[in-house]
């Protein structure tokens, strides 16, 4: 492989496990939202609308809906409570990611030319 490409993706490492465990942690408020919901005798489920995941991203205006009831309320507004430290988080990931791929490229083959002895 590479050396270049080497560098690539460790510098990139950083950036995309911080936004792995994002994504991982906004899985685990929907489990405790689901949760809630449940406790109340509802049912929240972010599968069964296209609309559902869209709106929490997108437009959060229109996530809680006027035909929910307390206990889906309750859950969608303990995600919303996440959702701009959730977007903090993903862009802090992908700034990670854009420095870090090329310092990993330039470190490795600055290494490879310089530092290591060559046969």
């Amino acid at each position: 492989m590479d050396v270049g490409l080497v560098g690539f993706f460790v510098g990139a490492a950083p950036g995309l496990t911080y936004i792995l465990v994002t994504m991982f942690r906004v899985r685990q408020v929907q489990g405790q939202a689901r949760e809630i919901a449940r406790q109340h005798g509802e049912f929240l489920d972010f599968d069964s609308s296209e609309n559902q995941s869209y709106d929490f991203l997108l437009s959060p205006e229109k996530f809680i809906k006027p035909t929910d009831g307390p206990g889906v309320r309750s859950g969608k507004s303990l995600l919303l409570s996440i959702r701009d430290k959730m977007w903090k988080r993903l862009w802090v990931g992908v700034v990670l990611m854009f420095v870090g791929m090329p310092i990993g490229i330039f470190s490795a083959v600055f290494l490879n030319e310089y530092l290591l002895d060559h046969p």
